[in-house]
C-alpha cells in the first residue's frame, strides 16, 4: 500500500507500538485516527501528532475497545471525517492475569468487532476502496506455552487464529480487504511492567519468560516489520508475521491446508 493520502485509524494509540505505528503513518502522508481510552495521555499524543503533522492529518478519539457503542461510533466518526478508511491497526491490548476477563474483551473480542467494522468500512461490497486490517498479536501468539500468563496467550492464539481465518483468499475475493496478523516478541513497552496486582503471584516469571526470548526489543524494530507489512504490494493476505531478536523480520510458515 502507498500510504500517501491514505486514511488508518489505531487501536490503543497513545502511547507504546500504537504511537509508533501513528508517527511512522504519518511521516509517510498518511492520515491517522488514534483511539484509546486513555484520555490524557491520548489527548496529549494527539496533540502532539497535530503539532508535527498537522491537525487535518490526525485526529484523537476517546475510545474503550471493549464498550461496542464506543468503538462502532468512533468508527463512524474517522469514516465520516476523512472520507473512508484504507488502514485498521488492532494494537490495543493488555497483560492481565488477574482482571482475566478484562484481558480476553480487550486482546480478543475487541480484535474480533475491531476486524468486522474494518470490514464493514474498507469492504467493496459496501461501496468501500478495499484495504488492510493488521492484528497485533504477539509471539505468544505462537508459542506452545507461557505458564505464567495463559489467558494473554489464549487470546494471542485467538487473534493470530481470526487474522488467518479473516485473511483467507475467500474473504479477501468478497471484501477485497487484506487480513494479516504481527506477531512481535516481548517489546520495550509498558506492557511488559507487570506487578503482583495484575499478574498474581507468578509476575516474577515474566522477565525470565522476556530473558529466555533474549531480551525485549526495541520498538522501532517492530515498527520496521509492521512498515513492512503495510506497504506490502502482492496482496499479502492471511499472513502471519514474526519480530523476533532470533531471527529478525520473518513469516511463520504453515502446512498447506
Amino acid at each position: 500500500m502507498v500510504l500517501q493520502g491514505k486514511v488508518a485509524l489505531i487501536t490503543g494509540a497513545a502511547q507504546g507500538l500504537g504511537k509508533a505505528f501513528s508517527q511512522a503513518l504519518l511521516r509517510r502522508g498518511a492520515r491517522v485516527v488514534l483511539l484509546d481510552m486513555k484520555h490524557v495521555e491520548g489527548q496529549q499524543t494527539g496533540q502532539e501528532m497535530a503539532d508535527k503533522f498537522g491537525p487535518e492529518n490526525s485526529t484523537f478519539i476517546q475510545c474503550d475497545v471493549t464498550a461496542k457503542e464506543q468503538l462502532d461510533s468512533a468508527f463512524n466518526k474517522a469514516s465520516s471525517q476523512f472520507g473512508g478508511l484504507d488502514l485498521v491497526v488492532n494494537n490495543a491490548g493488555i497483560l492481565d492475569e488477574v482482571q482475566w476477563e478484562r484481558c480476553l474483551a480487550v486482546n480478543l473480542e475487541a480484535v474480533i468487532r475491531g476486524t468486522y467494522n474494518g470490514l464493514n468500512h474498507m469492504s467493496t461490497q459496501n461501496g468501500g476502496r478495499g484495504g488492510h486490517i493488521i492484528n497485533v498479536a504477539s509471539i505468544a501468539g505462537l508459542l506452545s506455552s507461557i505458564p505464567a500468563a495463559p489467558v494473554y496467550t489464549t487470546s494471542k492464539h485467538g487473534v493470530v487464529a481470526l487474522s488467518r481465518c479473516m485473511g483467507h483468499a475467500m474473504h479477501y475475493k468478497r471484501h477485497g480487504v487484506r487480513v494479516n496478523a504481527l506477531c512481535p516478541s516481548f517489546t520495550d513497552t509498558d506492557i511488559i511492567h507487570v506487578t503482583e496486582d495484575s499478574m498474581g503471584k507468578d509476575f516474577w516469571m515474566v522477565p525470565k519468560t522476556v530473558q529466555k526470548l533474549g531480551g525485549l526489543l526495541p520498538v522501532s524494530t517492530v515498527v520496521e516489520g509492521f512498515l513492512q507489512l503495510v506497504e506490502d504490494d502482492t496482496q499479502l493476505t492471511g499472513a502471519v508475521m514474526r519480530v523476533t531478536l532470533a531471527k529478525g523480520i520473518d513469516y511463520k510458515q504453515y502446512r498447506e491446508e
